[in-house]
């Protein structure tokens, strides 16, 4: 009992929260009320309880049993949250309401009444208007159907009539009181809120205060405060200066304060500055300044300061306050860089910067006078390979050596400019008044341009030969800009580097489009996989029967505009861009559900898939496979990875454990275009192989041509004693076949058998007979 009272004790005498907390403060209004209404909610039970068992109300005496002890639940549950509590409680004296209008009358009205006022001050206007739509309906339906007598003169015989004007009189009553409470409630936490928005704002305010009085007297920047003057030279006297000050001019406070700031001006302050201060403050304007000052010993700086005026409360302008810096180290470090803003540092020509002013300069002329000129935008080729094998000094010394035979070639009114690099750029002017003239006379210096570089250059003892890739275009053009020139002559010196290099070539729209279109395509090639445009294709591989022993799959892209896209076009985009790693991924995903689609309708054989070098030297590349075939199901014998000769040419130590990582796991590897690349007996001993791939162009012209008949057995002989299978490619006539077939090669694939088709396809077309007997992966 004792543990009891001190509970109560505690819930009705708890610590106060902040008043300006209304939720804490309904949270202390409810605990109160949970507490009086328990204490006297019992005393009045007790009577009441005696009272019925008298008159044998069994129903009274459940219900005051129950209501009490679900107030002390309420009041116990401290692990409920506070609006699951103060909805028990309400729907307490509901159904209190509910019960004593049925069981002894208009009394019930009493509790339904306290139902939503209740609402309104523990949760809130909008869950009280809801529980007076509640009452509304549950005093009209429980009054009327439960036919309870309220007596209501002139319509004893019209009980629903009846009912209708209780419940509406009741309504409006109960609502009257309940959106007072609750409007009140609102104002009252809306009063609360904005008192403690004012006091926080005051103690904020106050804390503001204290920290930027600490901190503008141990600023690093300086800090003069003047006070305005009203003298007829205008000029305010200083009132303040903070420590910042007095450490970088030598001042003490007691020394300028009084005094003008013309005090701290000297024979080179800037006058145009110090009248742009005077104008700005007397027309009560901030200013922003850099000028000379000086120390009390008569020392220049560099100072940068900031002026603002300050108004009082009734908007009269009293002060102004001036913080300054020493910027000294920075103008002289401007000066420095201004010098090296606008040229290279290694060989003196202008940089990228000052070459598109003189480009747009140039283009401005062009225009008006309609004088043609150009850009000649020269990339030294295999420059790299100088760096690599003599060092970047060297490479150093052969830029410079360019940048000087650049500069004596050409005349005072050219621009050479070095833009990064072994990349320089060259603005030829006035060329002449007709394009065609124009383009001759720039096709003729760039020629003189690329033998001069092309002669050989003498460093510390030593011959270096540098050739050159150079692009042209011709300015002006309609709606031309200068990165437009620079552009486009970037665009023509690509087109000379993939023409073979040590090549001339001029810029065409053409080469623009193609530009554009090539980054469209490796966009769109980007979201390929994800909108569903590639497609797994199909070709089968047979043995000397014609029947099927194995198969390529091929990857196959249906652009919703472009149609088809060829592999050869693709690809080498795929491969440039780096998204040939995705497609690679999506492959192998496709080729494990292929496998699962072959074996369920009867075909055993291997599937090939082709790895690029870029996927295959990835360094999670392993795992990824692992994790493929344990996610699919595939088995990994069904799988073998066709690479080109090119993958062997680097790192061929990590190709060959790489590859032996995944002969563990059962996946076979096949050297696709075999005989086109980097063929070697070396690595065919080395590496862990299954099967050779005869590129196509070895097939085509056998067996007519003697040479390729003979490469073609030689490949096949190597083969045998190597212990690899061999497939050849690119079969279309009955004669390739005959011949392959008879030099014992294992496996045919061509047109001459079948085209690359869609899977689901090439299934429906061999749905396999049960008679024929089918090669197994062990025996393959």
């Amino acid at each position: 009992m004792k543990t009891f009272f001190q509970f109560i004790r505690k819930q009705f005498f708890r610590a106060r929260h902040p008043v300006n907390d209304i939720q804490h403060w309904r949270e202390e209004v409810f605990s109160a009320i949970l507490v009086a209404t328990l204490l006297l909610g019992t005393a009045t039970a007790i009577p009441s309880v005696f009272m019925a068992i008298s008159d044998r109300l069994w129903a009274v005496i459940v219900m005051d049993i129950v209501a009490i002890a679900w107030l002390a639940i309420i009041l116990c549950s401290t692990t409920l949250s506070y609006v699951a509590r103060a909805w028990n409680f309400l729907l307490l004296l509901f159904l209190l309401g509910i019960f004593f209008l049925r069981a002894v009358g208009p009394v019930g009205q009493i509790y339904l009444m306290a139902f939503p006022v209740m609402a309104a001050l523990l949760l809130g206007l909008r869950p009280a208007v809801y529980c007076l739509i509640v009452n509304a309906f549950a005093l009209m339906l429980v009054g009327y159907f439960l036919d309870i007598n309220i007596h209501l003169a002139g319509l004893a015989d019209k009980p629903l009539l009846r009912w209708a004007v209780i419940t509406l009189n009741f309504s409006l009553i109960s609502s009257v009181i309940t959106i007072s409470c609750g409007v009140l409630l609102q104002r009252l936490e809306k009063s609360l809120k904005d008192q403690g928005l004012v006091t926080d704002s005051l103690r904020s305010a106050n804390e503001d205060l204290r920290l930027i009085s600490a901190a503008v007297a141990q600023l690093s920047d300086m800090v003069v405060i003047s006070c305005a003057s009203e003298e007829a030279d205008g000029e305010s006297r200083i009132v303040f200066v903070n420590q910042a000050f007095e450490l970088q001019t030598g001042y003490t406070s007691a020394d300028v304060v009084g005094r003008r700031p013309r005090a701290f001006h000297g024979a080179n302050t800037q006058p145009e500055e110090l009248l742009r201060i005077r104008q700005a403050i007397a027309l009560h304007q901030w200013v922003h300044a850099e000028l000379i000052a000086y120390t009390k010993s008569g020392s220049e700086y560099w100072l940068e300061v900031v002026v603002q005026p300050v108004a009082d409360n009734e908007g009269k302008f009293t002060h102004e306050v001036m913080v300054g810096r020493d910027i000294t180290a920075r103008k002289k470090a401007e000066s420095d860089i201004h010098s090296l803003a606008y040229f290279d540092v290694l060989t003196g020509l202008p940089n990228r910067r000052l070459l598109l002013d003189r480009i747009g300069v140039l283009l401005a002329t062009a225009q008006r006078s309609g004088m043609f000129s150009a850009v000649l935008f020269i990339d030294l080729d295999h420059f790299k390979f100088i760096n690599d094998a003599r060092g970047h000094a060297t490479g150093d010394a052969v830029l410079s050596a360019v940048a000087k035979r650049l500069s004596n070639l050409l005349r005072e009114e050219d621009t050479v400019a070095r833009i990064g690099g072994d990349e320089f750029v060259v603005l030829i002017a006035n060329l002449a008044k007709e394009s065609h003239t124009a383009a001759a006379i720039a096709l003729s210096i760039s020629e003189k341009i690329r033998a001069e570089i092309a002669k050989a250059f003498g460093i510390d003892g030593q011959t270096y030969t540098c050739a050159c890739s150079i692009g042209v275009t011709l300015m002006p053009k309609p709606g031309q800009t200068k990165e437009d020139l620079l552009r486009e002559s970037d665009t023509a010196m690509y087109r000379a580097k993939m023409a073979g290099r040590n090549q001339i070539a001029f810029f065409e729209e053409s080469m623009q489009t193609e530009v554009e279109n090539r980054l469209t395509m490796v966009r769109d090639l980007a979201g390929a996989i994800a909108s569903e445009q590639m497609q797994m294709f199909i070709q089968a591989q047979v043995d000397s029967l014609g029947v099927p022993s194995g198969a390529e799959l091929l990857m196959r892209w249906t652009h919703p505009l472009r149609g088809a896209v060829s592999p050869a076009e693709f690809i080498p985009l795929a491969e440039e861009s780096g998204i040939i790693v995705q497609l690679g991924d999506w492959v192998l995903q496709q080729a494990c559900l292929v496998s699962l689609k072959l074996r369920a309708q009867g075909w055993d054989f291997p599937l090939s898939i082709n790895v690029s070098p870029k996927q295959f030297r990835q360094s999670d590349f392993v795992d990824k496979v692992r994790t493929t075939l344990s996610d699919s199901g595939a088995d990994p014998r069904a799988l073998i990875f066709e690479v080109t000769e090119g993958l062997l040419i680097d790192n061929l130590q990590e190709t060959i454990i790489r590859m032996r990582q995944l002969c563990q796991m059962g996946i076979r590897f096949s050297i696709d275009d075999f005989g086109t690349g980097y063929s070697s007996l070396f690595y065919l001993k080395r590496l862990p192989l299954y099967e050779l791939k005869i590129d196509k162009s070895f097939i085509r012209d056998t067996p007519t041509d003697s040479s390729d008949t003979a490469i073609v057995q030689a490949i096949l002989a190597m083969a045998k004693h190597l212990g690899l299978r061999v497939v050849a490619e690119g079969v279309e006539t009955r004669e390739q076949a005959d011949f392959l077939v008879a030099s014992a090669c294992d496996s045919l694939q061509g047109y001459l058998y079948s085209r690359p088709i869609a899977v689901d396809a090439w299934l429906q077309q061999h749905a396999k007979p049960e008679h024929v007997k089918q090669t197994s992966l062990a025996d393959s």
